[in-house]
């Protein structure tokens, strides 16, 4: 595939394999990879918390900044832990063409178990309130983390090569 300007975005809770899909993706379009959550998220918050309150404003301009950076290069993918409707919405609405939204869904249960096999800096005790907060994309390509990484990734590189070639 040929590099093209867009940005695919890998949605989610933590522990669904957003990061590891991602770098896949992005090396198949040979484009950047950012992994949003570990880039922007201050140390201050401690291992494995999300923004929230006032540290949540921060991680949304930061974020909005990179799209914005990306978008006059040749595109990126970003994976991050952006659960709400609203911050999608903002970080849609600051460039002219669509973002590349996928949705990495996954059970609590199967979520749990990845991140229990796992070395992963989000403990499972925060899992619950990522559950709580999220609200699952309308607009975006849905994956399953049940699927194999591959299975994965050779899905969201079909979907973009049928929106752009």
């Amino acid at each position: 595939m040929q590099p093209y300007n867009y940005i695919v975005i890998l949605v989610g809770v933590c522990g669904t394999g957003k990061s590891i899909v991602g770098q896949r993706v992005a090396h198949n379009l040979k484009a950047p990879f950012f992994d949003a959550d570990k880039l922007f998220i201050s140390k201050e918050l401690g291992a494995g918390k999300l923004p929230q309150d006032e540290n949540l404003e921060e991680w949304l301009k930061s974020l909005e900044e990179l799209i914005l950076e990306q978008s006059t290069k040749k595109g990126c993918v970003i994976s991050c832990s952006v659960l709400k409707r609203e911050h999608r919405k903002r970080l849609t609405a600051i460039i002219e063409y669509p973002l590349d939204w996928v949705f990495m869904k996954g059970s609590y249960e199967d979520v749990v178990q990845r991140i229990e096999s796992e070395v992963h800096e989000r403990p499972v005790s925060f899992l619950k309130s990522d559950f709580e907060t999220l609200e699952t994309p309308k607009r975006a390509l849905t994956i399953d983390m049940s699927y194999s990484e591959e299975q994965m990734v050779d899905t969201i590189l079909k979907y973009i090569a049928r929106k752009y070639w």
